[in-house]
C-alpha cells in the first residue's frame, strides 16, 4: 500500500498544460456536421461487385442515431456541454455488425483519421497514463476498449496502456490505466483510441459509449470544478493491481479501508489518521478475479462501492 499526496494547489497548477494535450479532449470542440473536432474514424461504406456483369451496389447502412457516422457529440456530457457518443452500425446488406471506434488525430479540419491518427507531444508535458469519464451502455455481452500508444522520434513504440471497457448501468465512471513503458527515450507522438468491440468482443448494434474529459494524467481529478475534492471517489472500477480512493468529504481522526469479497470474507484492509486532500492506493494485485466491496468507516458514517478484480 501506498499514500500519494494531491494537494489542490498542483492539481490546479497541472490541469491547463495537460488538457491542452489532449487536442479537444473534453469534447467542446463541435464542427457543424455534429461530430468531435479531431476525433472520428476510417468507414468506407462496402461495395457489392457483380462479377458476371460488373456492376457494384452499395451496401445499405444502419446507424444508431439519424447522424451518418459512428462517432458524433452528445449533450449527456460529464462535465460541459458536450461529450464524444460512440455506437455500432449495421450491414444489413451482409447482416453483420461494424463496430465502432474513435481514434485522435491532429487535422482539425478532417472528420477521420486517414494514414495520420495521433497528435504529437509536446516538450515537457506529462504523459504517462489515459484517464477518462465514461458511460457503456451495452446492448449485449459488448467489452469496449480504451488504449494510449506512446511513440519515440524514430516513429518506435515505447509505451501502452489498454483498458477495457464495461456497462456502467447509465452512470458516469472514472477510469484510469498507467502506460507501460520500455524506453526512455523522447516522446514523440502518440495515438489514443476508443473501441466498441475489444479483441474477442461481439458488437451488438445497438449499444453505446459516451467518453468524455480525456486526459493523460491525475489532472483528470480536476476537471470538474476541481473535481471536487469533497466527494468520495473510488476508481477504477475495473482494477488491475491497485485501486484509488479520494475519501472526499469523509473527515475524521482516521478511516478505515476493508476490502470484502462475496463471500462476506475481509480480504484486506488498512486505517490511516492521514486524511487530508490526497489519493489513497490500496494493492489488490493478489486477489482473485471477481467482484469486490471496498467498505470505508470513519466515526460518522460508512461508504461501500463495488469494484471488480480482472
Amino acid at each position: 500500500m501506498k499514500q500519494l499526496y494531491l494537494f489542490l494547489s498542483l492539481v490546479l497548477l497541472l490541469t491547463s498544460a495537460v488538457n491542452a494535450q489532449v487536442i479537444n479532449g473534453n469534447f467542446e470542440n463541435i464542427k457543424p456536421n455534429l461530430l468531435p473536432s479531431n476525433w472520428g474514424m476510417n468507414f468506407a461504406q462496402p461495395v457489392i461487385i457483380d462479377i458476371p456483369s460488373g456492376e457494384t451496389t452499395s451496401a445499405t447502412i444502419q446507424y444508431t442515431t439519424s447522424i451518418p457516422s459512428m462517432v458524433y457529440a452528445t449533450t449527456e456530457a460529464q462535465n460541459g456541454q458536450y461529450a464524444m457518443e460512440i455506437s455500432n452500425a449495421f450491414n444489413s446488406t451482409q447482416n453483420v455488425v461494424i463496430p465502432g471506434s474513435a481514434t485522435i488525430f491532429s487535422d482539425e479540419t478532417q472528420d477521420s483519421p486517414g494514414w495520420n491518427a495521433g497528435i504529437p507531444i509536446a516538450e515537457g508535458a506529462q504523459v504517462y497514463m489515459i484517464g477518462f469519464y465514461y458511460k457503456f451502455l451495452p446492448v449485449g455481452n459488448d467489452i469496449g476498449e480504451a488504449k494510449i500508444e506512446v511513440f519515440d522520434t524514430n516513429g518506435e513504440l515505447m509505451g501502452d496502456a489498454e483498458v477495457d471497457i464495461i456497462g456502467t448501468n447509465s452512470q458516469y465512471e472514472y477510469i484510469y490505466m498507467p502506460i507501460t513503458f520500455t524506453s526512455n527515450a523522447i516522446k514523440s507522438f502518440m495515438t489514443i483510441t476508443f473501441s466498441m468491440a475489444k479483441s474477442g468482443s461481439t458488437p451488438t448494434f445497438g449499444s453505446r459509449l459516451i467518453v468524455d474529459n480525456v486526459v493523460t494524467n491525475f489532472a483528470a481529478l480536476s476537471i470538474d470544478e476541481n473535481t471536487n475534492l469533497n466527494e468520495f471517489k473510488l476508481y477504477p472500477t475495473l482494477a488491475d493491481n491497485e485501486i484509488n480512493i479520494i475519501p472526499g468529504h469523509l473527515q475524521s481522526d482516521w478511516i478505515n479501508y476493508k476490502i470484502i469479497n462475496l463471500q462476506g470474507k475481509i480480504v484486506a484492509q488498512n486505517t490511516t489518521t492521514d486524511i487530508a486532500n490526497y489519493l489513497y492506493t490500496m494493492d489488490v494485485s493478489s486477489l482473485s478475479s471477481g467482484m469486490y466491496f471496498l467498505q470505508v468507516n470513519t466515526k460518522k458514517e460508512s461508504i461501500i462501492q463495488k469494484f471488480i478484480k480482472k
